[in-house]
């Protein structure tokens, strides 16, 4: 399953009057600066990484939220299978996640998580990571469903990636480290002392999870990953457009075509002219 997200996509569009609008979480109108450039041209050349000064708080509320819309957008290009993750539609912080487990002793689970960005964030503090599907595992908290999200970052460096947060999501499961410091000390010692017992807790909370898939959701929020039920008259004539397009042979017509003239002997492109004699 490759990442990609359910939900709008986003883009940003720069107009003849350096305005920007946008619906959804993301909704600012940027003004221009006395100096002539707008703060939305400021902001997209900072948007990788960008530098808030302590004296420019409300420009500072601006670049945090493009900064996480950076991180969503450097996630959508990423291929990390299994996972689904997107930010609310009401709060740009707190993030959305399901998790298909394809491997494992939680092989088949569905689990959903939520991961809280730091008000400051990506200038310090590392993301909260809290399940909402009741999961038996050593780096989660029993009750409260908290990932020990230190045991993979024991310092959150502003370079660090929410990417990369997710990518260890998908690892824990994968593959139980014993060694990684626990949050569930029960699950810890089964998993050291008695796999077959941990074996047995642990598919249970799979099979619970699954139980839950289709319960209707806590929040109103829009970018909440909802599941519905197989209906024929909805779902049958997707799947049969699916199966048709990857049933089909691509055209040679649709092949891209080009030329490009190189000198003998040499590898360089456009190295002979192609109307020589």
């Amino acid at each position: 399953m490759s990442y990609s997200e359910p939900g709008p996509s986003s883009r940003v569009d720069d107009d003849k009057d350096d305005n920007f609008k946008r619906t959804g979480s993301f909704r600012k109108i940027l003004s221009g600066t006395a100096s002539g450039s707008s703060q939305l041209n400021t902001s997209i050349k900072m948007i990788d990484r960008p530098t808030v000064t302590p004296n420019n708080s409300e420009f500072a509320i601006y670049l945090r939220e493009y900064s996480i819309l950076s991180e969503y957008k450097l996630m959508q290009k990423q291929n990390i299978g299994g996972v689904y993750v997107i930010p609310s539609a009401q709060n740009p912080y707190n993030w959305f996640g399901v998790l298909f487990v394809r491997q494992g002793m939680y092989k088949a689970a569905v689990f959903r998580f939520t991961i809280i960005l730091p008000d400051t964030f990506p200038d310090s503090g590392c993301p909260k990571v809290v399940f909402q599907t009741k999961v038996f595992h050593p780096l989660i908290h029993n009750e409260t469903g908290e990932l020990n999200v230190a045991a993979g970052f024991p310092e959150w460096k502003k370079s660090n990636r929410v990417l990369e947060l997710v990518q260890f999501i998908t690892k824990v499961f994968n593959e139980v480290d014993p060694n990684m410091p626990a949050f569930n000390d029960e699950a810890a010692n089964l998993f050291q002392n008695d796999k077959e017992e941990y074996f047995k807790r642990s598919q249970k909370c799979v099979r619970e999870a699954l139980d839950h898939v289709y319960d209707p959701p806590d929040t109103e929020d829009a970018h909440y990953i909802r599941f519905s039920k197989w209906d024929p008259e909805i779902h049958e004539p997707i799947k049969q457009q699916i199966y048709e397009e990857t049933k089909t042979p691509k055209k040679l017509d649709d092949a891209p075509t080009g030329s490009s003239w190189v000198e003998p002997g040499t590898f360089k492109p456009l190295s002979k002219d192609p109307f020589a004699s």
